[in-house]
């Protein structure tokens, strides 16, 4: 009897110390997570360096960041979709986006991507769009 009180002491031992193991990694592994995501929302970097590759981009009225975002990681101007609703949600430029058409660059990084989205749309006497449309 004595001997059994001991082997189930020892076990629950052993599966409390594995349980605090397991929640010390997870703890580690998604504080790194946030870390990188919150480093990068305000750290932020083009795709490429140089003068990049220039894509059109058109943005639909009513485009969530969500889609925006989409629309993007599709041509190959941002690398995380999640990301960027991030860096959209925490800039100055949040829910400014205007629909068009744009000339964006892989140099560019998120926040100059927005700003030029956010810019306000002019239209001259033929109707042609200017100021953030890259035409």
């Amino acid at each position: 009897m004595n001997a059994k009180k001991i082997v189930l002491g020892i076990l629950d031992t052993a599966v409390k110390v594995v349980f605090v193991v397991v929640v010390v990694m997870l703890i580690s592994k998604y504080s790194k997570v946030a870390y990188n995501y919150g480093y990068r929302i305000f750290n932020q970097v083009p795709v490429s360096s140089g003068t990049g590759r220039t894509v059109s981009v058109t943005v639909s009225d009513g485009d969530s960041a969500k889609k925006i975002a989409e629309k993007l990681a599709n041509v190959g101007l941002i690398t995380d979709k999640n990301l960027f609703v991030l860096q959209e949600m925490f800039s100055d430029y949040h829910g400014l986006e205007a629909a068009g058409t744009y000339e964006l660059s892989t140099s560019m990084t998120p926040e100059e991507m927005l700003q030029i989205m956010g810019a306000p749309q002019t239209a001259d006497e033929n109707g042609n769009s200017s100021e953030g449309t890259g035409q």
